[in-house]
């Protein structure tokens, strides 16, 4: 099966039905529309000579003009490289030299980005108005090779060389069908999208419209309108990252919303602290689920709305549980210790197919089918998985190890702590110092002192911090999750410090 293939059976199956809607713009596609326009993008960039197999750069928000552009590169045949335009111009600069794109695509909005990189030499046009579809008939799309690649997917992009996930269309089309089956939409069904596209968003996008849904291209995520834009597009589901999530909570509280529309609101990409954990389940009842994956292997778990709610009907914590594998991805734990605890091996055919020309890291990432997640995590007795950190993350100190989780638990028990990171830096007499990074409702609230003091009263004595830096806010990406370069060069902490 290939992407072009599924999103013709879409526009044969519903073609009258809103795919898509911008309110933005007053814009909206139907299915027929839209495969129609997919068509257009494809021959838009056969006069461009941008032949099929050829990395095509996107620079763009949420919006029906990208995912024209993304969906249209995969089905004519071309290798989609989705940017994070959060990056500096000499980071997107390293990305699309390392993809060897032939043309960046940008919106109006990113102009001078775009900018930037056609002065060092990258062939740049703009999105708008780029490949519109006449009234004439178009010729028949032709099905892609399931084996061909489909994207490039760049993580991480802040130092060092560019690191490219490679999925080929089997690929991700078995990740769509993970998240047909286990979000449960049907034709009709509104997701509100208000997050970014790239790396691998605008699949779980099209997951939804693969079940005949409509989505709703809310734009960039604003905590205050957020409540009244799922109760005004009677969205059935949508999806937050952590951080937006405790914005959300911040700014509406955790009164129960009135949202008769609503079925799901996904959670994923980070880990959830069981305050914020807590508060969205107040806010929003029974409709939380908790999705687990990484771009090397998306969807590959999913704690649904029920599996969330007896879960906390039996007073347990549901904080780190991310559900059962999904309907084609196997789980194990590697080398796993007295408590079950070990690295989390995830298979299935919606694994990438490594890494974009780094044969050496591909073959130590993925083993005999299997890909090494870098998470820590347990498989309970009921066969849900529990992450419980990553395998990089944990300290060193002293011949012992501290999992950073477990102090920065200790740490959020204090109310004028709003945000922590724990990590470890290198020191000569003990290895490892573990240190923490802190963020105060007030500055001043509480002193470095009564923190360690906190924590001596409650874990052993080489898990407590010995050095903690206060900041107005952590650095983390849009996923939540901390940029640890960043912040070590905001604090001037770098290794050997």
């Amino acid at each position: 099966m290939d992407i072009s293939t599924l999103l013709s059976q879409a526009a044969h199956k519903w073609p009258e039905r809103i795919a898509l809607y911008e309110p933005a713009v007053h814009r909206s596609l139907s299915f027929a529309d839209l495969d129609r326009q997919l068509t257009a993008f494809g021959l838009a960039l056969e006069r461009l000579n941008v032949q099929a197999g050829a990395r095509v750069a996107l620079l763009a928000e949420a919006s029906i003009n990208y995912l024209l552009a993304d969906y249209g590169c995969m089905a004519t045949g071309r290798v989609r490289v989705p940017l994070d335009p959060a990056l500096s111009g000499e980071e997107l600069l390293a990305q699309v030299r390392d993809a060897g794109a032939q043309l960046l695509l940008f919106s109006s909005h990113y102009q001078a980005l775009a900018g930037q990189l056609r002065q060092a030499g990258v062939p740049c046009l703009a999105l708008e108005g780029f490949a519109e579809a006449s009234a004439l008939p178009l010729p028949a799309r032709a099905a892609q090779p399931a084996q061909a690649l489909a994207s490039l997917n760049y993580t991480g992009g802040t130092t060092g060389l560019p690191k490219a996930v490679m999925h080929r269309h089997a690929s991700l089309c078995a990740v769509l069908q993970n998240i047909v089956m286990a979000r449960g939409a049907v034709p009709g069904d509104v997701l509100l999208n208000v997050r970014p596209l790239w790396p691998i968003a605008a699949v779980a996008v099209l997951g939804h419209l693969l079940s005949g849904g409509q989505v709703v291209l809310g734009g960039r995520f604003e905590a205050p309108a957020f409540i009244g834009q799922l109760r005004e597009h009677q969205a059935a589901f949508s999806s937050l990252v952590p951080t937006q999530l405790l914005r959300l909570l911040r700014e509406a509280g955790t009164a129960a919303a009135d949202l008769p529309s609503l079925k799901t609101l996904d959670i994923g990409a980070a880990a959830l602290a069981s305050e914020v954990l807590e508060g969205a389940c107040q806010l929003f009842g029974s409709r939380l689920s908790v999705l687990y994956g990484m771009t090397e292997a998306p969807w590959s778990c999913y704690l649904n709305v029920a599996q969330m709610a007896a879960t906390r009907a039996a007073g347990e914590s549901a904080q780190g549980l991310v559900g059962r594998p999904v309907f084609s991805a196997a789980l194990r734990i590697d080398q796993p210790d007295e408590q079950g605890v070990g690295e989390i091996l995830i298979a299935g055919p919606q694994l990438m197919a490594g890494y974009w020309q780094q044969p050496e890291l591909t073959e130590r990432t993925l083993a005999d089918g299997w890909l090494r997640s870098g998470d820590l995590g347990s498989i309970r007795a009921d066969g849900l998985l529990s992450v419980q950190g990553r395998c990089k993350d944990i300290i060193r100190s002293g011949g012992k190890s501290v999992q950073p989780s477990e102090v920065e638990q200790s740490l959020r028990e204090l109310a004028q702590v709003t945000d922590v990171h724990v990590f470890g830096l290198a020191d000569l007499e003990w290895g490892e110092q573990v240190c923490a990074a802190v963020v105060l409702s007030e500055p001043g609230a509480l002193s470095d002192q009564q923190l360690i003091e906190h924590c001596r009263a409650r874990l052993s004595r080489f898990k407590v911090p010995r050095r903690i830096w206060f900041l107005n806010e952590l650095p983390r990406s849009h996923y939540g999750k901390v940029q640890q370069n960043r912040l070590l060069a905001e604090l001037d902490a770098g290794p050997g410090q």
